[in-house]
């Protein structure tokens, strides 16, 4: 057992009303059980050896069965309910036989958090045992790091990729042209927000001439990103599709419970993709700060997956025998990727690759998002800016989402008293979604840094390590932006800004 799960132990020990057996790790490699994971009774049944043994699958459904079936605030102080004690007992044995910080991570960031805290009758000790696995982090360690992101995401890496990291529109507009014109299987498109202007249009247009050819073109969008039910001239371009020979289809989903997918993928042929922090639509092509990337290599078939689960999610289907997984090929001069998804409500893969890259940073750690309000990723920054990490954070100061900048600017003494940089960046909106941790790892893709993408959205970030790549992705777009920004030495929230923040759960 982790020391984290020992220290847990113990808690509970010292706060609970009965007292917790010590768990014992087994003393030798034991083969995984064979249990019926969704029975709560097997799993109950299962000793501290066995449930060590447990493959990671495993663990993850049966830590999904006893939250499922843990109700401690239902029990009577006057009456103590065997069952529910068993339960409870379980949820911390279960957690306390991870191996390594990545086992216990994938438990923690692929359950509903709310309900596991909710599931046991003194939540800080998860609490506890999640941060001191986190502390465990080793500054440096980049192997770990990828290790890691492996066990939590249950990914890979996609080996040596060709990976060109575009600015701005008029950087992306003429490759992502030319690899849409020279299809000629099928065209993929996942998008957020498609907008009904002239470059909503201009697209359909193009998708229209290669369906002609006889491309197979699918399109998703999310309903509520592109105001399906409100914009008209969406609507027309949808329709438009649908009569051309492609096929267009909307990610639904109730609206109270917030949920879109936010991911932007766009695949062609199976073996050159793109994604990134931009629509499609005037807004991203034209006049707000964005970056795209261009992948070419064994991670197009991450990205493939990726849009045919949102594609199959949304009632489409593809054509027996349809060539989707072409031979890929490693880049000899390539740089080593990994597609890291996020699905809304049922993991939080991608806060756990953040938090974790984070806290393995040595020199200097940069960012740039435009809506940053998630208090455990300003809590970790200010703690490494503390150790000596050089942290510099650019967001927009004319940023479309208000309320989030003035929860985000809640934080600003915080983090300028831990040593943090922050830099507004002045003249138009900056929506990309970058980071740069010592010159050598590197995110981008479309997840923001505030509840909504980290908890509720689907997303999917490209975790990349080469010093060669993170290097040109400072000199062109951090570098100048620093010098197009604002640097905020001080700061003193208003009122308005500590409400915002207060609700930063909902931003």
């Amino acid at each position: 057992m982790s020391s984290a799960g020992q220290d847990a132990y113990q808690l509970l020990l010292n706060t609970g009303k009965t007292a917790v057996p010590a768990p014992v790790p087994a003393a030798a490699p034991v083969e995984a059980p064979k249990v019926n994971t969704r029975d709560l009774s097997a799993v109950l049944a299962l000793n501290d050896s066995q449930m060590y043994a447990s493959s990671n699958d495993q663990k993850l459904e049966m830590l999904n069965t006893l939250v499922k079936y843990s109700h401690p605030n239902q029990n009577s102080q006057d009456s103590q309910d065997y069952q529910q004690e068993q339960t409870e007992k379980a949820i911390f044995r279960l957690l306390g036989s991870a191996q390594d910080d990545g086992v216990f991570d994938r438990m923690f960031y692929n359950t509903d958090q709310t309900r596991l805290f909710n599931s046991v009758s003194y939540s800080p000790d998860i609490k506890k045992m999640a941060a001191r696995h986190l502390a465990a982090t080793v500054p440096g360690d980049w192997a770990g790091l990828a290790r890691y992101v492996d066990t939590v995401d249950a990914t890979r890496s996609s080996g040596k990729n060709l990976v060109e990291f575009m600015i701005d529109g008029k950087g992306v507009m003429a490759p992502a042209g030319a690899a849409i014109r020279s299809a000629k299987k099928s065209i993929h498109i996942e998008i957020y927000q498609l907008q009904g202007d002239e470059y909503g249009w201009g697209l359909a247009k193009i998708l229209a001439a290669k369906a002609k050819e006889g491309v197979k073109v699918r399109v998703v969008v999310d309903q509520y990103g592109s105001e399906v039910d409100k914009d008209q001239e969406v609507q027309k371009i949808l329709a438009f599709i649908n009569a051309n020979g492609m096929e267009a289809r909307q990610h639904k989903s109730n609206f109270l419970s917030g949920h879109r997918d936010h991911r932007k993928v766009v695949v062609i042929d199976g073996d050159t993709g793109f994604t990134g922090g931009m629509n499609v639509g005037k807004l991203y092509q034209h006049d707000w700060h964005d970056q795209q990337t261009l992948v070419m290599g064994p991670a197009v078939a991450a990205l493939q997956t990726a849009f045919m689960e949102k594609w199959y999610a949304s009632g489409g289907q593809f054509a027996d025998g349809e060539d989707l997984f072409p031979a890929l090929s490693e880049a000899p001069n390539g740089v080593e990727t990994r597609v890291v998804t996020h699905r809304g409500g049922q993991d939080q893969n991608i806060k756990a690759m953040y938090l974790r890259a984070i806290s393995t940073a040595q020199k200097s750690i940069r960012i740039a998002n435009p809506y940053f309000v998630d208090p455990e990723i300003v809590k970790v920054l200010s703690a490494v800016a503390r150790r000596g990490v050089k942290v510099q954070i650019i967001t927009p100061e004319d940023n479309d989402m208000k309320i989030v900048q003035r929860g985000s600017r809640e934080d600003y003494p915080d983090m300028l008293k831990a040593g943090v940089e922050i830099y507004e960046y002045q003249g138009r909106m900056a929506h990309e979604k970058v980071a740069v941790i010592d010159s050598y790892w590197l995110t981008c893709g479309s997840s923001n840094l505030d509840s909504r993408s980290l908890v509720i959205n689907d997303e999917l970030n490209l975790m990349v390590t080469d010093s060669g790549l993170a290097q040109y992705v400072e000199k062109n777009l951090f570098d100048p932006d620093i010098l197009s920004s604002k640097r905020i030495t001080e700061y003193t929230p208003n009122l308005e800004e500590h409400i915002d923040a207060a609700l930063h759960g909902w931003l």
